[in-house]
């Protein structure tokens, strides 16, 4: 059969080999079996086969890469790059913290990892006014970092980006704090790239595994957590895991120690400041003292089991709350620093309710009289929390400043 469709080929090539094939048949006497079967014909076309669309499009795009098709003469369908962009650096957490945040909401994204190619990394900061990784692009127009990313996805925002270019707005670019910022590897943060984060406004969370006599010394960090390295063991659930940390010592010794033993408990986004708060100051880093460092980055209390009263069906478990004098409620429409100091005040009513049950309330803003808040601690997830933000919150307010609309919040579903 190879031979027989090789001698009617039209290239002589082919033709030439066949014949020396049948030269070989001859030679070991395959010429005097007896053909059984008839030869099918071809006529050249490939059989029809079912394929998925997500197939077709791969096989489209392997056959552009691959030169069998050009691509402006494709007939097959346009391959869509994804809207968002990430321009990332080996080792660095912060870089990590993005790819599982868009990973976690299947949202596609193209990596791009510029940690040896120093042209691009440089023309990236450039372009975007930043200096520390990684660069998110969404729509081809800068939107920050991490934190920036971090922000849009708990406010919704990130969502809408995504569905209209157009409501893109790119971050505002600013002439870099520093010259250069010292190479930061897997394990372990410069002094410079710390400082250079910090003024680009990243929620940074800071881990002391100092002895208290020595901080008593230096002073620490602004908004440090501060647990002595010998206690780490016993006291890491205090520490939120989802968070990005930066452990530091003295001289970048024991807070090595303190990233290996939170990395055995689980914690995957965590470094090492190099050179302690030594190199911090040398760097021309800030510190307070211990009392003042207002630290961040504590977990969530463990949920605690709470029996509520059985009432009636009709009435709401925040009825008590509403039951106000009328006359205190605001007569005048607000605007301004006047509204927020009323929304401010109406909140911290609600809040002790909020805070018996392990959470609390933090005002995000307030756009054409809607109050945009957000439920933090154990109201994260709880099951009751639409309840306490339309019952309880949002009644409050409306029922305190008649000229409110009502409130939004990330967390609320619709109604």
């Amino acid at each position: 059969m190879v031979v027989a469709r090789g001698q009617e080929s039209e290239r002589g090539v082919v033709r030439a080999a066949a014949t020396g094939l049948d030269r070989m048949r001859g030679w070991v006497g395959l010429d005097r079996i007896p053909v059984r079967l008839e030869v099918p014909s071809w006529d050249g076309n490939l059989p029809v086969q079912p394929m998925w669309q997500s197939d077709r499009d791969k096989l489209h795009k392997h056959r552009v890469d691959k030169g069998i098709v050009k691509a402006e003469g494709a007939t097959g369908p346009a391959v869509v790059e994804p809207a968002v962009k990430i321009y990332i650096k080996r080792g660095c957490p912060y870089c990590r913290a993005a790819i599982e945040l868009l990973r976690e909401r299947d949202i596609p994204f193209t990596e791009i990892d510029y940690s040896e190619n120093h042209d691009l990394r440089r023309a990236i900061r450039g372009q975007t006014g930043r200096k520390t990784s990684p660069h998110v692009f969404i729509h081809a127009k800068s939107i920050g970092g991490y934190d920036e990313l971090r922000e849009l996805d708990v406010s919704g925002a990130l969502k809408d980006m995504l569905a209209k270019p157009g409501e893109v707005k790119p971050a505002p670019a600013v002439a870099p704090p520093f010259e250069e910022e010292d190479e930061d590897s897997e394990d372990e943060i410069s002094a410079r790239g710390l400082r250079t984060r910090i003024a680009e406004g990243a929620k940074v969370l800071l881990l002391d595994v100092r002895e208290p006599d020595e901080r008593s010394k230096t002073g620490v960090l602004p908004h440090a957590l501060q647990i002595p390295l010998g206690e780490l063991e016993s006291r890491h659930a205090e520490l939120d895991q989802s968070g990005v940390w930066i452990a530091y010592c003295q001289a970048g010794v024991r807070s090595r120690q303190a990233t290996e033993l939170l990395r055995s408990h689980g914690f995957k986004r965590i470094v090492s400041l190099r050179g302690g708060i030594v190199a911090w100051t040398e760097a021309g880093g800030a510190t307070v003292s211990p009392g003042q460092a207002e630290p961040r980055g504590l977990a969530a209390a463990a949920p605690r089991r709470v029996s509520l009263p059985v009432l009636h069906p009709e009435r709401s478990p925040f009825e008590d709350l509403l039951l106000t004098d009328p006359d205190e409620a605001s007569v005048e429409h607000l605007v301004g620093d006047a509204l927020i100091a009323r929304v401010r005040e109406v909140l911290e009513e609600v809040r002790p309710m909020v805070q018996s049950d392990g959470g609390d309330i933090e005002l995000l803003d307030i756009i054409d009289d809607v109050v945009g808040v957000r439920l933090t601690g154990n109201c994260i997830g709880c099951p009751s929390s639409q309840a306490t933000l339309r019952q309880g919150i949002e009644r409050k307010l409306k029922q305190r400043i008649p000229q409110l609309k009502g409130i939004s919040s990330p967390q609320l579903q619709p109604a």
